[in-house]
Protein backbone atom coordinates (compact mmCIF):
# COMPACT_ATOMS: atom_id res chain seq x y z
CA UNK A 1 0.00 0.00 0.00
CA UNK A 2 0.97 3.33 -0.70
CA UNK A 3 -0.21 6.04 0.75
CA UNK A 4 1.20 7.78 3.46
CA UNK A 5 4.48 9.24 3.41
CA UNK A 6 6.62 10.49 3.87
CA UNK A 7 6.76 18.80 3.78
CA UNK A 8 8.58 22.57 3.48
CA UNK A 9 8.86 25.97 5.15
CA UNK A 10 9.44 29.67 4.64
CA UNK A 11 11.99 32.79 4.92
CA UNK A 12 12.05 35.92 6.76
CA UNK A 13 13.02 39.79 7.62
CA UNK A 14 15.33 40.68 9.92
CA UNK A 15 13.01 42.23 12.86
CA UNK A 16 14.32 45.23 15.37
CA UNK A 17 17.91 44.72 14.00
CA UNK A 18 18.20 40.95 14.76
CA UNK A 19 18.55 38.16 11.78
CA UNK A 20 21.90 38.51 10.27
CA UNK A 21 20.87 35.55 8.62
CA UNK A 22 17.81 36.91 6.96
CA UNK A 23 20.03 40.14 5.26
CA UNK A 24 18.87 38.77 1.72
CA UNK A 25 14.87 39.26 2.64
CA UNK A 26 13.30 41.40 0.38
CA UNK A 27 10.94 44.11 1.44
CA UNK A 28 7.98 43.79 2.82
CA UNK A 29 5.66 44.16 -0.08
CA UNK A 30 7.17 41.71 -1.41
CA UNK A 31 5.71 38.11 -0.45
CA UNK A 32 7.87 35.27 1.25
CA UNK A 33 7.74 32.44 -1.03
CA UNK A 34 7.26 28.53 0.33
CA UNK A 35 7.97 25.46 -1.66
CA UNK A 36 6.42 22.55 -0.44
CA UNK A 37 7.84 19.11 -1.36
CA UNK A 38 5.48 16.66 0.76
CA UNK A 39 2.84 13.51 0.58
CA UNK A 40 -0.15 12.56 2.32
CA UNK A 41 0.61 14.26 5.49
CA UNK A 42 1.38 17.53 3.81
CA UNK A 43 -1.78 17.42 1.82
CA UNK A 44 -3.94 16.77 5.70
CA UNK A 45 -5.14 13.68 4.67
CA UNK A 46 -8.23 12.82 7.28
CA UNK A 47 -7.01 15.53 9.49
CA UNK A 48 -10.48 16.69 10.39
CA UNK A 49 -11.33 12.25 11.22
CA UNK A 50 -9.59 11.84 14.87
CA UNK A 51 -9.29 8.44 15.96
CA UNK A 52 -11.89 7.06 18.30
CA UNK A 53 -14.86 9.79 17.14
CA UNK A 54 -14.81 10.22 13.05
CA UNK A 55 -17.24 12.76 11.74
CA UNK A 56 -20.27 11.28 10.00
CA UNK A 57 -18.36 11.77 6.17
CA UNK A 58 -15.38 9.24 7.57
CA UNK A 59 -17.47 6.45 7.18
CA UNK A 60 -18.52 7.12 3.93
CA UNK A 61 -14.81 8.07 2.97
CA UNK A 62 -13.61 4.87 4.02
CA UNK A 63 -16.14 2.68 2.13
CA UNK A 64 -15.07 4.45 -0.92
CA UNK A 65 -11.04 3.86 0.28
CA UNK A 66 -11.73 -0.21 0.94
CA UNK A 67 -13.65 -0.03 -2.54
CA UNK A 68 -10.31 0.78 -3.86
CA UNK A 69 -8.08 -0.80 -1.52
CA UNK A 70 -6.83 -3.60 -4.04
CA UNK A 71 -4.65 -0.52 -5.53
CA UNK A 72 -2.68 -0.84 -2.44
CA UNK A 73 -2.16 -4.59 -3.01
CA UNK A 74 -0.96 -3.99 -6.32
CA UNK A 75 1.40 -1.33 -5.69
CA UNK A 76 2.55 -1.57 -2.57
CA UNK A 77 6.20 -3.11 -1.68
CA UNK A 78 8.38 -4.49 -4.23
CA UNK A 79 5.50 -4.97 -6.96
CA UNK A 80 5.84 -0.99 -7.00
CA UNK A 81 9.29 -1.70 -8.89
CA UNK A 82 7.02 -2.73 -11.83
CA UNK A 83 5.52 0.44 -12.90
CA UNK A 84 8.35 2.49 -14.88
CA UNK A 85 6.37 5.91 -14.74
CA UNK A 86 5.89 6.92 -10.93
CA UNK A 87 3.85 9.85 -12.63
CA UNK A 88 1.64 7.31 -13.89
CA UNK A 89 1.24 6.05 -10.26
CA UNK A 90 1.04 9.50 -8.58
CA UNK A 91 -1.67 10.23 -10.78
CA UNK A 92 -3.77 6.25 -9.75
CA UNK A 93 -3.02 7.60 -6.15
CA UNK A 94 -4.54 10.85 -6.62
CA UNK A 95 -7.60 10.21 -8.99
CA UNK A 96 -9.13 7.73 -6.50
CA UNK A 97 -8.08 9.00 -3.05
CA UNK A 98 -7.62 12.74 -3.56
CA UNK A 99 -10.83 13.70 -2.21
CA UNK A 100 -9.64 12.54 1.43
CA UNK A 101 -7.10 15.66 1.20
CA UNK A 102 -7.79 18.60 3.72
CA UNK A 103 -5.11 20.37 2.56
CA UNK A 104 -6.46 23.38 4.29
CA UNK A 105 -5.74 21.60 7.65
CA UNK A 106 -2.11 21.09 6.60
CA UNK A 107 0.47 22.08 8.66
CA UNK A 108 2.47 23.55 5.72
CA UNK A 109 0.10 24.39 3.27
CA UNK A 110 -2.93 25.42 5.07
CA UNK A 111 -4.40 28.02 6.40
CA UNK A 112 -5.24 27.77 9.89
CA UNK A 113 -4.04 29.84 12.62
CA UNK A 114 -1.66 27.00 13.49
CA UNK A 115 -0.07 26.59 9.75
CA UNK A 116 3.47 27.76 9.00
CA UNK A 117 1.91 30.15 6.39
CA UNK A 118 -0.10 31.62 8.68
CA UNK A 119 2.50 31.79 11.20
CA UNK A 120 5.20 33.31 8.94
CA UNK A 121 2.96 35.93 7.63
CA UNK A 122 1.58 37.45 11.60
CA UNK A 123 5.36 37.51 12.36
CA UNK A 124 6.10 38.92 9.55
CA UNK A 125 3.85 41.31 8.18
CA UNK A 126 3.74 39.56 4.84
CA UNK A 127 2.01 38.07 2.39
CA UNK A 128 2.74 34.40 1.66
CA UNK A 129 2.78 32.19 -1.10
CA UNK A 130 3.28 28.65 -1.32
CA UNK A 131 3.50 26.25 -3.92
CA UNK A 132 2.86 23.40 -3.08
CA UNK A 133 4.63 20.21 -4.84
CA UNK A 134 2.97 17.43 -3.13
CA UNK A 135 1.33 13.83 -3.94
CA UNK A 136 -0.24 11.53 -1.27
CA UNK A 137 2.53 9.02 -1.81
CA UNK A 138 5.35 11.46 -1.69
CA UNK A 139 8.80 10.42 -0.72
CA UNK A 140 12.09 10.70 -1.36
CA UNK A 141 11.73 7.65 -4.22
CA UNK A 142 9.10 9.64 -5.84
CA UNK A 143 10.86 12.35 -6.30
CA UNK A 144 10.50 13.09 -9.95
CA UNK A 145 6.81 13.53 -9.64
CA UNK A 146 6.94 16.60 -7.37
CA UNK A 147 9.75 18.10 -9.56
CA UNK A 148 7.27 17.48 -12.98
CA UNK A 149 4.88 20.23 -10.70
CA UNK A 150 7.95 22.40 -9.67
CA UNK A 151 8.92 22.61 -13.60
CA UNK A 152 5.28 22.88 -14.74
CA UNK A 153 4.92 26.25 -12.48
CA UNK A 154 7.99 28.08 -13.61
CA UNK A 155 7.14 27.50 -17.06
CA UNK A 156 3.40 28.65 -16.40
CA UNK A 157 5.24 31.62 -14.48
CA UNK A 158 8.41 32.85 -15.88
CA UNK A 159 10.58 34.86 -14.23
CA UNK A 160 8.73 34.37 -10.78
CA UNK A 161 11.29 34.25 -8.29
CA UNK A 162 13.03 31.56 -6.63
CA UNK A 163 12.00 30.31 -3.26
CA UNK A 164 12.51 31.61 -0.63
CA UNK A 165 12.09 28.58 1.84
CA UNK A 166 11.79 25.00 0.75
CA UNK A 167 10.29 22.58 2.63
CA UNK A 168 11.38 18.22 1.96
CA UNK A 169 8.22 16.92 4.18
CA UNK A 170 8.76 13.06 3.14
CA UNK A 171 7.63 11.05 6.42
CA UNK A 172 7.20 7.52 5.65
CA UNK A 173 6.56 6.06 2.44
CA UNK A 174 10.32 4.95 1.30
CA UNK A 175 9.83 2.63 4.31
CA UNK A 176 6.97 1.34 3.28
CA UNK A 177 7.77 1.09 -0.27
CA UNK A 178 10.68 -1.73 1.21
CA UNK A 179 13.37 1.00 -0.26
CA UNK A 180 16.80 -0.69 0.59
CA UNK A 181 19.44 1.23 2.43
CA UNK A 182 21.35 2.26 -0.79
CA UNK A 183 18.75 3.01 -2.91
CA UNK A 184 17.47 5.78 -0.25
CA UNK A 185 20.90 7.42 0.36
CA UNK A 186 20.36 7.53 -3.98
CA UNK A 187 17.05 8.96 -3.70
CA UNK A 188 17.82 11.36 -1.06
CA UNK A 189 21.32 12.84 -2.44
CA UNK A 190 19.22 13.46 -5.76
CA UNK A 191 16.63 14.69 -4.47
CA UNK A 192 18.48 17.12 -1.90
CA UNK A 193 21.35 17.92 -4.99
CA UNK A 194 18.16 19.17 -7.39
CA UNK A 195 17.34 21.25 -4.92
CA UNK A 196 20.85 22.58 -4.55
CA UNK A 197 20.99 22.97 -7.71
CA UNK A 198 18.42 24.28 -8.60
CA UNK A 199 17.81 26.91 -5.93
CA UNK A 200 21.23 27.56 -4.87
CA UNK A 201 19.95 30.88 -2.64
CA UNK A 202 17.29 29.45 -0.77
CA UNK A 203 16.78 27.90 2.81
CA UNK A 204 15.69 24.24 3.00
CA UNK A 205 14.25 23.00 6.31
CA UNK A 206 13.88 19.11 6.48
CA UNK A 207 11.87 16.54 8.14
CA UNK A 208 13.03 13.52 9.95
CA UNK A 209 11.21 10.32 8.90
CA UNK A 210 8.40 9.18 11.24
CA UNK A 211 9.09 6.22 13.22
CA UNK A 212 5.76 4.20 11.73
CA UNK A 213 6.82 0.89 13.53
CA UNK A 214 6.34 2.37 17.11
CA UNK A 215 2.93 4.31 15.90
CA UNK A 216 1.62 1.45 14.70
CA UNK A 217 2.96 -1.07 17.68
CA UNK A 218 1.06 1.62 20.27
CA UNK A 219 -2.04 1.44 18.62
CA UNK A 220 -2.80 -1.61 17.06
CA UNK A 221 -5.63 -2.42 19.55
CA UNK A 222 -7.03 1.21 20.00
CA UNK A 223 -10.56 1.65 18.87
CA UNK A 224 -10.22 4.03 15.68
CA UNK A 225 -13.92 3.69 14.54
CA UNK A 226 -16.87 3.47 16.85
CA UNK A 227 -20.11 1.29 15.26
CA UNK A 228 -22.19 3.89 14.02
CA UNK A 229 -24.64 4.14 10.77
CA UNK A 230 -24.83 0.31 10.39
CA UNK A 231 -20.58 0.52 10.33
CA UNK A 232 -19.28 -2.45 12.97
CA UNK A 233 -16.80 -1.06 15.25
CA UNK A 234 -12.82 -1.35 14.09
CA UNK A 235 -9.66 -1.19 15.57
CA UNK A 236 -6.64 0.24 14.26
CA UNK A 237 -5.43 -3.19 13.69
CA UNK A 238 -8.44 -4.15 11.21
CA UNK A 239 -8.03 -0.58 9.45
CA UNK A 240 -4.24 -1.01 8.88
CA UNK A 241 -5.48 -5.07 7.45
CA UNK A 242 -8.40 -3.08 5.10
CA UNK A 243 -6.18 -1.45 3.11
CA UNK A 244 -2.52 -3.72 3.56
CA UNK A 245 -0.53 -1.30 5.29
CA UNK A 246 0.31 -3.84 7.81
CA UNK A 247 1.61 -6.51 5.00
CA UNK A 248 3.18 -2.96 3.18
CA UNK A 249 4.85 -2.03 6.81
CA UNK A 250 5.52 -5.47 7.61
CA UNK A 251 3.84 -5.13 10.78
CA UNK A 252 1.21 -7.17 12.28
CA UNK A 253 -0.07 -8.00 15.68
CA UNK A 254 1.60 -11.69 15.07
CA UNK A 255 4.75 -10.18 14.08
CA UNK A 256 7.82 -11.39 16.15
CA UNK A 257 9.48 -8.97 18.53
CA UNK A 258 12.58 -9.68 16.47
CA UNK A 259 11.53 -8.86 13.24
CA UNK A 260 9.88 -5.94 14.99
CA UNK A 261 13.80 -5.08 16.26
CA UNK A 262 14.96 -5.62 12.43
CA UNK A 263 12.47 -2.92 11.05
CA UNK A 264 13.07 -0.35 13.77
CA UNK A 265 17.09 -1.05 12.87
CA UNK A 266 16.36 -0.44 9.00
CA UNK A 267 14.15 2.83 10.14
CA UNK A 268 17.19 4.28 12.35
CA UNK A 269 19.52 3.21 9.68
CA UNK A 270 17.32 5.20 7.20
CA UNK A 271 16.97 7.95 9.29
CA UNK A 272 20.99 7.76 9.95
CA UNK A 273 20.87 8.34 5.86
CA UNK A 274 19.46 11.12 5.75
CA UNK A 275 20.48 12.81 8.26
CA UNK A 276 23.85 12.21 7.07
CA UNK A 277 23.05 14.13 3.97
CA UNK A 278 21.41 17.15 5.62
CA UNK A 279 24.81 17.33 6.68
CA UNK A 280 27.13 17.00 3.79
CA UNK A 281 24.60 19.58 2.31
CA UNK A 282 24.80 22.13 5.40
CA UNK A 283 28.58 21.45 5.52
CA UNK A 284 29.14 22.12 1.56
CA UNK A 285 31.25 19.14 1.33
CA UNK A 286 30.69 15.29 -1.02
CA UNK A 287 29.94 17.24 -4.05
CA UNK A 288 30.28 20.09 -6.21
CA UNK A 289 26.42 20.91 -6.04
CA UNK A 290 26.42 21.10 -1.98
CA UNK A 291 30.03 23.18 -2.75
CA UNK A 292 28.42 25.88 -4.51
CA UNK A 293 25.17 25.96 -2.66
CA UNK A 294 24.96 29.20 -0.52
CA UNK A 295 22.07 29.08 1.17
CA UNK A 296 20.67 27.28 4.73
CA UNK A 297 20.08 24.01 5.73
CA UNK A 298 18.05 23.19 8.59
CA UNK A 299 17.36 20.20 10.26
CA UNK A 300 13.78 19.60 12.13
CA UNK A 301 14.21 17.25 15.13
CA UNK A 302 12.00 14.19 15.17
CA UNK A 303 8.59 14.89 15.60
CA UNK A 304 7.26 11.88 17.98
CA UNK A 305 4.24 13.01 20.57
CA UNK A 306 5.12 13.42 24.11
CA UNK A 307 5.39 10.65 25.96
CA UNK A 308 5.06 8.72 22.50
CA UNK A 309 1.91 8.50 22.87
CA UNK A 310 0.34 8.65 19.29
CA UNK A 311 -3.43 7.73 19.39
CA UNK A 312 -3.98 11.57 20.68
CA UNK A 313 -2.95 12.45 17.19
CA UNK A 314 -3.69 10.59 14.55
CA UNK A 315 -6.91 10.82 12.44
CA UNK A 316 -9.11 7.48 12.40
CA UNK A 317 -7.46 5.78 9.93
CA UNK A 318 -4.41 5.27 12.24
CA UNK A 319 -1.83 6.52 9.93
CA UNK A 320 -2.28 10.22 9.63
CA UNK A 321 -2.15 13.01 12.35
CA UNK A 322 -5.56 15.06 12.50
CA UNK A 323 -5.66 18.47 13.53
CA UNK A 324 -4.00 18.04 16.78
CA UNK A 325 -0.64 16.23 15.07
CA UNK A 326 -0.87 18.66 12.16
CA UNK A 327 -0.46 21.22 15.31
CA UNK A 328 2.24 19.17 16.64
CA UNK A 329 4.20 18.86 13.44
CA UNK A 330 3.70 22.65 12.95
CA UNK A 331 5.24 23.55 16.58
CA UNK A 332 8.18 21.41 15.78
CA UNK A 333 9.01 22.67 12.67
CA UNK A 334 8.51 26.69 13.93
CA UNK A 335 11.06 25.48 16.89
CA UNK A 336 13.11 24.86 14.31
CA UNK A 337 12.72 28.23 12.35
CA UNK A 338 13.09 30.02 15.47
CA UNK A 339 16.26 28.29 16.74
CA UNK A 340 17.89 28.85 12.93
CA UNK A 341 16.32 30.68 10.93
CA UNK A 342 13.92 33.45 12.36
Amino acid sequence: MRKLCCATILSLLVICGVGGDLAHSQDRDDPLFMLVLGDSVTMGVWADATLGSPKPEFYLESLRVQLHAGLFSLLSGRRVNDLSNAKKYAAIIDKNFGYISRQHLSALIGDQSYSIPSLLKQQQGRDVEVLPATVLAGCYELADVVFDKIDRFFVDHKGHKDPDLIFVNFNAMDFVFNSNISVFEQNVKKTLTRLAVRFPHSTMVVTPLVDVVNLMKTVYDRTAVPARFGFKSLTCSDAYAMVGFDKAVGVTSATPPREIDVKEQKLAQMQQVLDDEIWALGSRSTSEAYEAFSGKVIRVERMDPPDGLWYPYLAADCIHPNVEGQKLLSARIWQALEADYL
